[in-house]
């Protein structure tokens, strides 16, 4: 889902140019300025540079400062690609396109403040991740660069956490919200904004390896062809090396605009860079085999040691982390253990009684243990057989999830937490096939599902206690986690005879 809307940078208004957000505005175009450099030889010269200086205008009027840095690597690879110094006149070329480009942000009104600095509109949540709103912006924008390190320092420990099969597709961003953003931080995310980390979050190491494989493949190709003298012989685009420089810096552009924002889930992004591929693809065809195989190796090289760094970035990070957390099976997570099941406690959380984030919630109760327990937090998803254990230490149901009283958890656990049920309780003679030692139902003060009764009278049939919580509503997190200290009453607790 996209959001679009007015975006302003330093009271500027940023130009999304019918993209949804000025970031996607400002990677198209870089991409596209650095491609139609393979014009840039031709008799029409003079009109080129008037139309590259326009699309130069329109990107300072993006805001965009990570497409202006995408723009100034893909300008870099292109003078050292093409040995632009070498010849006055192109010397002059390429010092032409820094000073326009410096002119037209002065022109714009560009500025780099807005690391710092509060903005008014919404943003969209595929291009910065986050879910907000216009009335959200104002605060949920500010320091978007310390925002961005820190959801990457995130992304980096999940990484070290699951580096084979990562968190799963379209988890990256709940996933962080849950157990690694800090406690005192509230930015929602869908995305690591950062195509890299998204996709090594999502699917794995093996899966950011092979994108990387291919990625610096293409730019070694476009290397070596764009240096070689033997690519100067005509074609339908020109000489070659004009044309593999051109393609490279387009796809200088394309990697360094993803590592600002997550572009990839674009589709209409990819129109440009696969056109840069496919020239790219045609320079191949033209190099000796044995240089394309020393450029396949020296690919693969490259991506297992950038995977390998990152891996190891998130393993140090993840060794200063007290708790642990674990990807296992149906979209579970494992906390403060080694993945086994049995003995662990388990959960099953409401977002209604818990909040969006309930791993947070869950990461503050257990750094306030004195103790830590294996605690496994699942997804609202039918029990899998096997899934909880014999010899469970606790199962945790919140709001709706005590529907699940119903498939016999008491023969699987020592202890069971009803929290706040938001459904009725289940018919007389339909409860747990025995009773667990213990069975705890925690009820409001003010009950809004208005099925207390109906749990008091199921408890006092089932031999549990009723514990009254001092929470206002179903929401429990004002008193979380207090509600949940085993031995200790946390307000009005009745046993049924």
């Amino acid at each position: 889902m996209t959001i679009e809307g007015e975006f302003y940078s330093g009271g500027h208004l940023r130009w999304n140019l019918g993209w949804p957000t000025p970031n996607y505005a400002g990677a198209f175009l870089v991409t596209l300025l650095a491609l139609v450099w393979i014009f840039s030889g031709s008799r029409w010269r003079w009109a080129y540079f008037a139309t590259e200086a326009g699309g130069l205008f329109l990107l300072a009027k993006s805001y965009s400062r990570g497409a202006v840095v995408a723009w100034g690597a893909a300008w870099l690879f292109g003078v050292i690609a093409s040995r632009g110094w070498r010849h006055p006149a192109e010397r002059l070329v390429w010092a032409a396109r820094v000073g326009v480009l410096a002119v037209m942000m002065v022109i714009a009104g560009f500025g780099w403040s807005r690391a710092v600095e509060k903005t008014a509109g919404p943003q969209d949540d595929k291009t910065t991740g986050k879910r907000i709103t216009a009335s959200e912006v104002p605060s949920a924008e500010d320091g978007s660069v310390v925002n961005r390190l820190a959801l990457w320092r995130g992304g980096m420990k999940m990484i070290a956490a699951a580096p084979l099969v990562g968190w799963g597709a379209g988890e990256s961003g709940r996933a962080y919200m849950n157990w690694y953003q800090a406690m005192d931080r509230d930015e929602g995310y869908t995305t690591m904004v950062n195509s890299y980390l998204h996709v090594a979050v999502e699917h794995g190491l093996p899966a950011l390896v092979a994108v990387l494989w291919v990625g610096a493949w293409l730019l070694l190709v476009a290397w070596s062809g764009a240096r070689d003298a033997a690519h100067t012989h005509n074609g339908a685009l020109g000489t070659t090396r004009p044309t593999l420089m051109a393609a490279g810096a387009s796809l200088v552009a394309w990697a360094i605009s993803n590592v600002f924002t997550t572009l990839w889930i674009e589709p209409k992004l990819w129109v440009v860079p696969t056109i840069a591929s496919l020239l790219l693809v045609w320079g191949a065809c033209k190099t000796p085999v044995i240089r394309l195989v020393s450029l396949t190796a020296a690919s693969l090289a490259i991506a297992v040691f950038a995977a390998a760094g990152l891996y190891g970035a998130g393993w140090w990070l993840l060794e200063k982390q007290a708790l642990a957390f674990i990807p296992g099976k149906n979209g579970s997570v494992v906390l403060a253990a080694d993945g086994s099941s049995s003995a662990a406690w388990h959960a099953w959380p409401d977002p209604v009684v818990l909040g969006p984030t309930p791993g947070k919630e869950f990461r503050r109760w257990l750094e306030r243990r004195s103790t830590c327990i294996p605690l496994i937090v699942h997804r609202a998803a039918p029990l899998q057989p096997g899934e909880v254990q014999a010899g469970a230490g606790c199962i945790l149901l919140f709001g709706r999830q005590a529907e699940r009283i119903g498939e016999d958890y008491a023969s699987a656990c020592h202890e069971l937490w009803l929290i706040h049920p938001t459904v009725p309780p289940p018919a007389s003679g339909k409860g747990p096939s025995q009773s667990p030692p213990m069975t705890t139902v925690v009820l409001p003060q003010i009950d809004e599902a208005g099925n207390g009764p109906s749990w008091r009278h199921w408890a006092k049939d089932n031999g549990a206690r009723v514990v009254e919580s001092p929470a206002s509503g179903l929401d429990i997190r004002a008193v979380w986690p207090a509600v949940m200290n085993p031995g200790k009453s946390i307000g009005p607790t009745t046993r049924s005879p």
